[in-house]
């Protein structure tokens, strides 16, 4: 049996799908939110309706004092083999720093524990290719502190949950496998954790919404134009980590999960603007400091690109000669961001329009 951790949450429901998909049976974890039961938003996330045997939910919330009740931890013991921890709070810069670290490192450590001396075999730890912090050029699979400098706590307290995990994992004597995508997107609920995506996807929408204003407008963005363009869709991650996860060939390793050659940034708004039919989208080197005389298009478009400021800024290449060893091994074909895949982005942006995106409107005033 396979726990999924963060099954309601952007990138947990699309590895659950795939799991349940190819009959594997799964056991969710799921807190009560709002005062809808861990149960229903299961069901609501993934299009299932638990029923015990191939998907079976467990009321747990790794950031709560206390974690998990006994008796569903003495449940997790004697079915659970594998785990796959997805959960975590994608939130940048958190409010609550405690509740931040217990759910990304306290949480996780204490789950695999509870569960080590029972069935547990495998752990698979779902990180972040931004562990690599304020660096550039190359980077590599197996490399961990290096002793960067971090844009955030995200980045940093995903790289203390590899460490706490790893240690944790090797004193029970649990295999476990770190897989660290880039920045993901796709199609994203509209929770915390599909907020990356969302912010893509509803660029897309912004952009495609100013073909109104006759196929030419002058939109200047500061970034890095020969940088690459670190996005990868959620579809090949989810693929990725179902196919790992139960491999022992996976065990110990480090997989970045990442698109092949990814395209320059200048590259993918010159593809994006050429799906859409738009001139007059370009880039600012960020070297050049801020743009002069912003239009307020200029202004709502870089209010709207800030959290991601300092990516748009990075120069990084990721390494991922481990990840697609091991998923050739799987059928699983490691993907590149070509022109065809940025049109089915695009596509798939424009057909999950979110109403909750109000700033559209005032920003193509």
């Amino acid at each position: 049996m396979i726990l999924v951790t963060g099954a309601t949450g952007f990138v947990g429901r699309h590895v659950v799908r795939r799991l349940l998909a190819a009959g594997r049976p799964v056991m969710a974890l799921a807190r009560d939110r709002d005062g809808v039961p861990g149960i229903e938003r299961v069901a609501e996330a993934v299009g299932f309706t638990p029923d015990g045997a191939l998907l079976d939910v467990v009321e747990g919330d790794l950031a709560a004092r206390g974690g998990m009740a006994g008796a569903e931890l003495g449940r997790l013991r004697e079915r659970v083999e594998t785990v796959i921890h997805c959960a975590g709070d994608t939130s940048f810069f958190p409010q609550a720093v405690t509740a931040f670290v217990a759910g990304h490192v306290d949480g996780p450590v204490a789950l695999l524990r509870g569960l080590a001396g029972g069935r547990l075999s495998r752990w698979t730890q779902l990180s972040t290719a931004y562990v690599c912090g304020r660096r550039s050029g190359v980077v590599l699979e197996g490399e961990g502190d290096v002793g960067q400098t971090f844009h955030n706590p995200y980045e940093r307290v995903k790289l203390d949950a590899e460490r706490a995990l790893r240690a944790a994992a090797a004193r029970a004597g649990i295999a476990i496998m770190v897989l660290r995508p880039g920045i993901v997107v796709g199609a994203a609920p509209g929770t915390a954790g599909g907020a990356p995506a969302n912010l893509f996807f509803s660029f897309i929408r912004l952009v495609a919404g100013l073909r109104g204003l006759g196929g030419a407008v002058a939109l200047r963005i500061v970034a890095r134009p020969r940088a690459r363009f670190n996005v990868v869709p959620v579809e090949y991650v989810a693929a990725a980590v179902a196919a790992l996860a139960e491999d022992p060939r996976a065990a110990g390793e480090t997989g970045h999960l990442v698109v092949r050659d990814a395209p320059t940034q200048e590259t993918m708004l010159a593809m994006l603007a050429a799906r859409l039919g738009l001139r007059g989208l370009s880039l600012v080197d960020a070297g050049e400091g801020r743009l002069r005389d912003p239009s307020p298009l200029e202004i709502g478009v870089a209010r709207m690109l800030s959290p991601y400021r300092d990516y748009l800024r990075q120069d990084l290449v990721f390494d991922d000669a481990t990840a697609c060893r091991l998923l050739s091994r799987s059928g699983v074909t490691c993907p590149a961001l070509t022109a065809a895949e940025v049109e089915a982005l695009v596509d798939r942006a424009l057909s999950t329009a979110d109403s909750r995106e109000p700033w559209l409107s005032g920003t193509r005033a």
